[in-house]
C-alpha cells in the first residue's frame, strides 16, 4: 500500500497566496514529476503483489523501485518518505524543548528572474540559506517545479462541487487521475518553482527573509514523542504531498536533507542509543504502512479489485499477507470456497516467498503467469505436511 496525498495544504497558500503570478521560466513540461517515465528493464518480470479477500493471489510487475515508473513510483515514494520520517523523528528526538518542533514550510523565490532547469535547481541551495535567516534550523526539501493553474484548481473545484470525488481528495492526485499522459497533465500546471520543507524551526518569522523571497508556514506538526505512532503519521502526510508532484530530473535529487538535519550534522547512529534508533525506524515504516491513502485508489502494484473471472472482492498488499493468514476464520473461508487448496497452497508459497525476502522468482518463471502460479503452489506444498491415509484394516484393528 502506499501512505496518503493528502494534506492541508490549500490552493490559496500552495499557489495564488504564495505567488499570484508565475515567474519566466524555461523549463515547462521538460521537468518531471513522480510516474511519468520509461520504467527500467528490471521491472518487467512477474511476481506476487498482493491477495484479495477471497483468497485469490495477484501477480505484478516485480517493482524496480524508481521515482520514473509509471507502476512503481509510489514504491520509490514510499521509501524515501519511510527514510525521511525516521530522520526527522530521530533529530527531534535528540533535540530539546522547541527545537522538537516541526513545520511544513515554503519557500518561493523572487518572481523578477528567469528559471531554466539549471537555475531551479541551483536557487535550491539558495532556499536554504533564506530559510535559515527565517528561523529554520534543517529538515527535509522537496523541490517542486510547478503549481497548479486555473484550468486545473477549476476542474477539481467542479469535481468536488459535483460530489463526482470526496472533499477530501488530494488536487495533484485528481489532476493525475483525469490526466492521460504527461503532456495531457501539463495543461493542469503552470511552472513555477518553489521549495517545500518540513523543516525543524522553534519559530518561523518570514519578515527576516530577504524582501524578494516569500517564506510562508504552512501548518505546525503534532508535537513528537518518540513512542507516539500519531507523532509519526503527523510527519508522513506532509512528506509523502510533497513527494509526489516533485520534480525529477537524471542525476538530481528530489528529496534532500539540510541544515542540522544533513547527514553531514547529524547522525542518528551517533546520537542516539543503537535501540532507539531502530525503535524510530521501525515506527517511521509502520506508520507509513499503516496510513491509508485517501487521494488514490490502488493500494498495491496491480488492480483495485481482484481480476480474476467472476471475483470482485478488494484486494490486499502483501505486506499484511502474515496477518491474513493468521485469521483462522479467513483461512477456513479460504479453504471452503471454489478451489480452495489451490488458493490457500498459493498463499502459503507467497508467504514463504515474502519470508525468503521478497526477491525475483526464478527466470523460468517470472514471465509466465500460469508457471509463476503453480510454482508458487508447490512452493506452499513443500511445507504443508500431507495427511497420511490410513486403510480400513488398520484403522479397525486400531494400529
Amino acid at each position: 500500500m502506499t501512505p496518503p496525498e493528502t494534506t492541508p495544504v490549500t490552493p490559496e497558500l500552495d499557489r495564488e497566496k504564495v505567488r499570484p503570478e508565475a515567474p519566466t521560466t524555461f523549463y515547462d513540461g521538460d521537468v518531471q514529476i513522480p510516474g511519468y517515465g520509461t520504467p527500467p528493464e528490471r521491472c518487467r518480470a512477474l511476481s506476487p503483489v498482493g491477495f484479495c479477500e477471497a483468497g485469490h493471489t495477484i501477480l505484478g510487475r516485480s517493482s524496480c523501485g524508481t521515482r520514473y515508473c509509471p507502476d512503481h513510483w509510489r514504491d520509490w515514494c514510499e521509501d524515501a518518505v519511510v527514510s525521511a520520517v525516521a530522520r526527522l523523528a530521530a533529530y527531534r528526538h535528540a533535540v530539546d524543548g522547541a527545537e522538537k518542533r516541526l513545520s511544513h514550510i515554503v519557500a518561493s523565490p523572487p518572481q523578477d528572474r528567469s528559471y531554466s532547469k539549471r537555475a531551479m535547481w541551483e536557487t535550491r541551495s539558495e532556499a536554504y540559506d533564506v530559510l535559515e535567516d527565517a528561523g529554520v534550523r534543517g529538515g527535509v526539501s522537496v523541490t517542486h517545479p510547478y503549481r497548479t493553474n486555473e484550468r486545473g484548481d477549476m476542474l477539481f473545484e467542479t469535481a468536488v462541487e459535483s460530489g463526482e470525488i470526496p472533499e477530501e481528495t488530494g488536487r495533484w492526485a485528481f489532476l493525475r487521475e483525469v490526466s492521460e499522459d504527461w503532456e495531457d497533465f501539463t495543461r493542469y500546471i503552470d511552472a513555477s518553482p518553489h521549495y517545500h520543507t518540513i523543516a525543524a524551526a522553534p519559530s518561523v518569522e518570514p519578515g527576516d527573509a530577504p524582501d524578494d523571497w516569500v517564506v510562508e508556514r504552512i501548518r505546525t506538526l503534532k508535537p513528537f514523542y518518540f513512542r507516539d505512532t500519531e507523532a509519526y503519521r503527523a510527519m508522513v502526510a506532509p512528506v509523502y504531498y510533497t513527494l509526489t508532484h516533485g520534480a525529477v530530473e537524471d542525476a538530481k535529487h528530489t528529496l534532500t536533507y539540510f541544515g542540522d538535519v544533513h547527514p553531514a550534522s547529524f547522525d542518528p547512529e551517533e546520537e542516539l542509543t543503537a535501540a532507539i534508533w531502530s525503535r524510530i525506524q521501525i515506527e517511521a515504516e509502520k506508520a507509513v504502512k499503516e496510513t491509508g491513502e485517501s487521494g488514490e485508489e490502488e493500494a498495491i502494484a496491480g488492480p483495485a479489485e481482484c481480476p480474476e473471472d467472476g471475483c470482485e472482492a478488494a484486494t490486499v498488499d502483501v505486506y499484511y499477507l502474515a496477518e491474513y493468514m493468521d485469521d483462522e476464520e479467513w483461512v477456513t473461508s479460504v479453504k471452503c470456497g471454489v478451489g480452495g487448496r489451490e488458493k490457500w497452497l498459493r498463499l502459503k508459497g507467497v508467504l514463504l516467498w515474502w519470508d525468503e525476502g521478497g526477491d525475483r522468482p526464478p527466470p523460468s518463471v517470472q514471465g509466465n503467469e500460469k508457471k509463476l502460479r503453480n510454482w508458487l503452489e508447490m512452493k506452499g506444498e513443500s511445507v504443508t505436511p500431507r495427511k497420511q491415509q490410513v486403510s480400513l484394516s488398520t484403522a479397525l484393528m486400531g494400529e
